[in-house]
């Protein structure tokens, strides 16, 4: 015997027998099991998405192998092999020379760079994150300007800025966090 099943007819049928409330509290659930299902497949694709906000101080995955990899061709203060190579408190400012918002306020932390040039205790620096691709990837940068105080860059732990973009405030988070 073969059963034939209509499913409008059934689902129509199932509708009109629950009241309003159920349908309502079966949207939902329907709803939440979408939410679900996207934050898993996010999880799973998109993992430095939820990896990033969870704690303000994160280390690199596999830095040595990622450090032999870089080029040497170019050992200025941008550089970031030799940049965490250094255990002397450091600030980052990992900017794109196309971006606007880091052509705003690359004057006022070159100021805070020049300063600190000879400064024995702590470092200022720039990376230029369209040299640094790969870098840049892998130190989960997603937006720019992104400053960072790294207390041991060799560490790989940092504090992320995310106060005023000037030369004063940002001396003053380096004077206080490090």
């Amino acid at each position: 015997m073969k059963v034939k099943v209509n499913l409008a007819k059934a689902s129509k049928k199932m509708a009109s027998a629950c009241s309003s409330d159920n349908k309502i509290q079966i949207a939902l659930w329907v709803v939440l099991g979408v939410f679900i299902v996207a934050v898993i497949i996010m999880a799973v694709f998109y993992p430095s998405r939820f990896s990033r906000g969870m704690n303000n101080k994160e280390s690199f995955d596999d830095y040595s192998a990622l450090m032999e990899n870089m080029s040497s061709s170019d050992e200025t203060d941008d550089d970031p092999k030799k940049v965490f190579s250094s255990t002397k408190p450091t600030m980052v400012l990992f900017y794109a020379p196309w971006c606007g918002h880091c052509k705003t306020m690359k004057p006022e932390y070159e100021q805070l760079r020049e300063k600190y040039m000879k400064n024995p205790n702590k470092n200022v620096v720039m990376i230029n994150c369209d040299d640094h691709k790969e870098f840049a990837s892998k130190a989960g940068v997603q937006g720019f300007p992104t400053l960072r105080l790294y207390k041991n860059p060799k560490d790989d732990k940092y504090i992320d800025y995310e106060g005023p973009r000037t030369a004063e405030a940002i001396e003053t988070f380096l004077s206080d966090n490090s």
